[in-house]
């Protein structure tokens, strides 16, 4: 594998991972301010779920207005963009399982760097260590089979 694409593969991670604890920050630091101003006022059963459900779109909607929300929406976006790029040009077997576990990784690593609450930190470190092992094996067994491969050709020319 080239290092283009190795590197391509850990920018799609990076990108999806960092992204998601600001996308989940973003995402609850205004519902909190949204659920204050909601009208409770007596209507009609009919009319009373209908608005509800009108003011719940709205209310999701409104949240990609906020800065703390778009912006790492479409940086997400650009980390889908490369990552389909990638998966038109490269193996799926490897790309797949090397982005998703990256963006773990990445989401792990983000989430304590901004000081979110973690269960079992343990686990999550275990976890995040296993996935990159798991990787690692990956990557290790496609070289393996690259080589044998090579050396198989060159036995059937001789």
């Amino acid at each position: 594998m080239e290092l283009s694409t190795l590197l391509s593969l850990l920018l799609v991670g990076a990108v999806w991972g960092c992204t998601n604890p600001f996308l989940r920050r973003g995402a609850v630091e205004g519902g909190s301010e949204e659920s204050q101003s909601t009208d409770n006022r007596a209507t009609p059963k009919d009319m009373s779920q209908d608005r509800g459900a009108f003011r719940s779109i709205l209310r999701s909607l409104s949240r990609f207005l906020r800065v703390g929300v778009w912006f790492p929406y479409a940086l997400n976006q650009c980390g889908s963009l490369l990552y389909y790029k990638l998966l038109a040009t490269e193996d799926l077997t490897l790309s797949v399982p090397i982005c998703n576990a990256l963006a773990l990784v990445f989401s792990s690593l983000t989430s304590y760097a901004l000081g979110e609450r973690v269960d079992k930190p343990y686990r999550a470190a275990l976890g995040s260590i296993l996935v990159t092992v798991g990787v690692g094996l990956c990557l290790y067994s496609r070289e393996v089979d690259e080589i044998n491969q090579h050396v198989v050709s060159t036995e059937t020319e001789l």
